[in-house]
């Protein structure tokens, strides 16, 4: 082995310590730009990305939120609608995105929660998405068409088993929410049913209104405005709480079937790796538009809970417990898609 002599390895030392002192520099350069840009946020506008079309219960949140967020911090906050594959391209769009909290995903955490348990090769990674805070809560309905001639659980039951396919039920696309909680009805209630996808809430209610199909999974917001007016007819609600349930409509544990208690969550996501103090931020005007009373009072007049996480991290463990929940309900369906 050939051994280099005093003054080589005094110079190879300096360039070492050189090298680590530009490496630091650049660590340290990077650190300080990410602080600036932090406390420089917001400096353009935010965009709240939609997993399904205009019209339905998530956009209208996200619509409430956007407009409370954007006095607090001070530029605009706009919705944009990305529908298809069951949340999973809105999902993908907001992990792929630029990490500093400029495109954020607005819809149910099941997007990293639930669809780990049933897809087998999503896009992105439960990972990819960053927990800034849940937003609120409503209870899912089975809302039906005003033509069928039912109009309790036990009616619905009876229609059903008269039926050689069962009921014909609409939810916002394989693997959502919606059509695990639909799998869980028809499960619960033992009745057949073909399940009929949409990309969205106001494309199904058209249709159930029209009676082109029977019944159709949503949330009590978007649900009691139509059954007040006449146009479709809620079968039962799977609410803990009567809440803002018309007269005359069962919960489904008033109807016997305690198991089918389920609420459509709404949260924000980021990009992971979006900087901290960017994270809170954004959870702070969350918080603060879920304080401003006139909105409250407009969430719960439609049944929709303000339900803020104390912290990013509370609704980091809140979506670990829905991760489980959701595996143990879906296992025994046996349901795997691509």
């Amino acid at each position: 082995m050939l051994m280099k002599s005093k003054p080589d390895m005094l110079r190879l030392g300096a360039r070492w310590a050189n090298a680590a002192r530009l490496a630091t520099a650049a660590v340290l350069a990077a650190a300080a730009c990410m602080s600036a840009s932090a406390q420089d946020f917001p400096s353009k506008p935010i965009t709240l990305v939609v997993p399904f079309a205009p019209g339905g219960a998530t956009d209208v949140s996200a619509r409430r939120v956007a407009e409370e967020m954007q006095k607090t911090l001070r530029t605009s906050v706009v919705v944009e609608n990305k529908p298809g594959a069951g949340s999973i391209v809105a999902a993908h769009y907001v992990a792929k995105a630029p990490k500093d909290g400029y495109v954020l995903f607005f819809g149910g955490p099941a997007v990293v929660a639930l669809n780990p348990h049933i897809y087998k090769n999503l896009p992105y990674k439960a990972s990819d998405l960053a927990p800034v805070s849940s937003v609120t809560k409503q209870a899912f309905v089975l809302n039906g068409a005003p033509s069928l001639p039912v109009k309790t659980v036990a009616e619905l039951v009876a229609y059903a088993k008269q039926k050689p396919d069962g009921l014909s039920i609409a939810t916002s696309g394989t693997g959502t929410a919606s059509h695990i909680i639909a799998e869980l009805i028809v499960r619960s209630l033992g009745i057949k049913a073909v399940f009929v996808p949409y990309k969205g809430a106001s494309q199904s209610t058209l249709d159930l209104i029209s009676g082109r199909i029977d019944v159709q999974v949503d949330g009590i917001s978007t649900a009691v405005p139509l059954h007040n007016a006449g146009k479709t007819r809620i079968m039962a609600s799977m609410g803990a709480e009567r809440s803002i349930i018309p007269d005359g409509v069962q919960t489904f544990v008033e109807a016997g079937y305690p198991q089918l208690v389920a609420y459509a969550n709404f949260a924000v996501m980021a990009p992971a790796g979006t900087p901290e103090p960017v994270i809170r931020k954004l959870h702070a005007a969350i918080v603060a538009a879920l304080a401003v009373p006139s909105l409250v009072e407009k969430w719960k007049a439609s049944g929709e809970l303000p339900d803020p996480s104390a912290s990013p991290e509370d609704f980091a463990a809140a979506v670990k417990a829905d991760t489980k929940r959701w595996g143990d309900i879906v296992k025994p369906m046996n349901l795997s898609l691509d």
